[in-house]
């Protein structure tokens, strides 16, 4: 199962499933009178500049489909970022649960700060525990991830929180 879906990733189905995330996204900052618009695709930093109230917000999606856990990111190889161009202002991450019922749709707001710490705890704290067979991990794995399940205690208080976004 895994390797099948994996292919699908590879064939585009990430793409859709991402670009599904942004309108979402979009739409959800637009029915809140957000002046917001798509950034030019595989724009380096974000997804979505949005305006509200003289206040800029620049956001990156991360989406996943609901049944899948969890989002994932990978690493710069040369770089060792998760995130480029990461700044301290109006740098927003809105994570998305992407599911076939709208009403089950959920979005998570954070700082980009705040997730990039978060994945990098978790990412430290996976690479201090043994493997299988009590194999140590590899340090340079470029993969990070986020699992709905392990964080839904740090998930909750931002679901629906686009309020954040002009804080």
């Amino acid at each position: 199962m895994a390797s099948k879906q994996t292919g699908r990733i590879k064939a585009g189905l990430g793409t859709l499933i991402g670009n599904a995330g942004e309108y979402y996204v979009m739409a959800e900052l637009l029915k809140r009178e957000v002046i917001a618009g798509l950034a030019p695709r595989n724009a380096p930093g974000f997804d979505i500049l949005a305006t509200y109230e003289g206040k800029t917000a620049l956001i990156r999606v991360k989406t996943k489909r609901e049944i899948h856990e969890p989002w994932q990111w990978r690493i710069n190889k040369n770089s060792g970022e998760i995130f480029k161009n990461l700044t301290d202002e109006g740098d927003f991450t809105v994570l998305v649960n992407l599911a076939m019922d709208v009403k089950n749709m959920h979005y998570f707001v954070f700082r980009t700060r705040t997730i990039n710490q978060l994945l990098r705890d978790i990412f430290n704290q996976w690479v201090s525990t043994p493997g299988k067979n009590g194999r140590p991990r590899n340090p340079d794995n470029p993969h990070r991830g986020l699992s709905y399940k392990e964080c839904e205690e740090i998930l909750l208080p931002n679901e629906d929180r686009f309020d954040l976004l002009w804080e």
